[in-house]
């Protein structure tokens, strides 16, 4: 018999006994195992088995170090995709002006369009991914997807979490 099946036969059980209402509170309880979407050593946990949480509140925060190096690095690649942006920006107004008063010939003119089309491209890919690496940052961070009393850590301080989707601790929820 599953452990699912097993605390339904004690639910219904007690529900007979107590009456109806015991088997209502019973059946909205449910618990919610939360697992972690990356690696690494958890630093520290906020709240201890037993614990009423609202949701959103910090329950864990693992080790972030690497990734705010990867952060810096990709603030620094899109620093330079920007300054190079910004140097094809004003070669290009240079060159469309001595395009424009027929100083140069067309060949110098397409060159810088294509240099300020790439510098264009290179800037949006850099803070698309810079944009994308910041998304993770709140993963390190692990919350209360709800309201409810943390029954079970399954890690503690100084552990580490190797995989993704790797139980953290388990929220009971619908119940006070």
């Amino acid at each position: 018999m599953t452990k699912f099946a097993d605390v339904c036969q004690r639910v219904v059980a007690i529900a007979f006994l107590f009456g109806a209402s015991a088997f209502a509170l019973a059946v909205h309880a449910q618990t919610l195992v939360v697992g972690s979407l990356v690696s690494g050593q958890v630093m520290q946990i906020l709240h201890p088995e037993g614990s009423q949480v609202k949701q959103g509140d910090l329950i864990l925060v693992i080790d972030d170090r690497e990734y705010q190096a990867r952060l810096r690095m990709l603030e620094a690649e899109r620093d330079r995709a920007a300054a190079l942006f910004t140097d094809a920006e004003i070669e290009m107004a240079n060159i469309e002006d001595l395009f424009d008063r027929t100083v140069i010939a067309k060949r110098p003119y397409q060159q810088a369009q294509r240099d300020f089309a790439v510098a264009k491209a290179n800037l949006a890919i850099a803070e698309a991914k810079l944009a994308a690496h910041q998304a993770w940052l709140s993963y390190y961070h692990v919350r209360a997807p709800q309201q409810g009393r943390i029954k079970q850590l399954t890690v503690s301080a100084g552990s580490t979490v190797f995989k993704e989707n790797q139980p953290l601790f388990e929220l009971e929820i619908g119940v006070e």
